[in-house]
């Protein structure tokens, strides 16, 4: 999965708010909420659709596990496709 590319929807309009974010599907009119490390995914995938130099770049700057991560950044990639707000190829 992290060798994919995410690419971020042309309707997804997203806005950075006291550190989290929310994403608004223009399509749709429904609103997808982020936390901090969601927010800086977010941002990397705007720069380089990149999956995995997308992960390298967070853990370089959060102190996480690797393993906890990549569980993280599937699923959140999951629900950003489910919500038609990414697509990955």
């Amino acid at each position: 999965m992290f060798a994919a590319r995410v690419h971020i929807s042309p309707d997804a309009l997203f806005q950075e708010i006291g550190g989290e974010g929310v994403i608004l599907d223009l399509a749709s009119s429904t609103y997808f909420g982020l936390d901090g490390v969601g927010v800086r995914f977010w941002q990397l995938l705007q720069e380089n659709p990149d999956l995995q130099a997308a992960r390298d770049a967070l853990l370089a700057e959060f102190e996480v596990e690797a393993d906890k991560l990549e569980l993280d950044l599937d699923n959140l990639v999951q629900k950003l496709v489910s919500a038609e707000l990414a697509s990955v190829e």
